[in-house]
């Protein structure tokens, strides 16, 4: 089983998606850890609170990930230690994950 739980997912310069394994976790334990892991972005206090809102349950959608032990170039970020990225269904080493994507929430 794959060392991967939950993380958050970056363009290289901004955290702009939660991403937790979907044979690990449910829906609702992805929204619940979200919240959790990513307080700081919902606290007023905090940056004027860069979310708008909690995740639900409706804002969580299923995509595919894998290990990539060299970082492939579309992922456009520098590492020589490899990287965790979406990929297609299917592909080897590949597993389901729920992704909740933070520009939904600034709604």
């Amino acid at each position: 089983m794959s060392k991967f739980d939950y993380f958050n997912f970056s363009d290289g310069s901004w955290d702009t998606e939660f991403v937790v394994h979907a044979r690990k976790f449910t829906k609702e334990e992805a929204v619940e850890l979200c919240i959790q892991e990513n307080d700081w972005l919902f606290d007023k206090k905090y940056c004027n609170g860069k979310l708008h809102r909690e995740p639900t349950i409706n804002d969580v959608a299923e995509r595919t990930v894998r290990w990539y032990p060299k970082v492939p170039e579309f992922c456009d970020i520098d590492s020589t230690n490899g990287c965790y990225s979406y990929c297609k269904k299917g592909e080897r080493g590949s597993f389901p994950v729920w992704v909740i994507e933070f520009e939904t929430l600034r709604e």
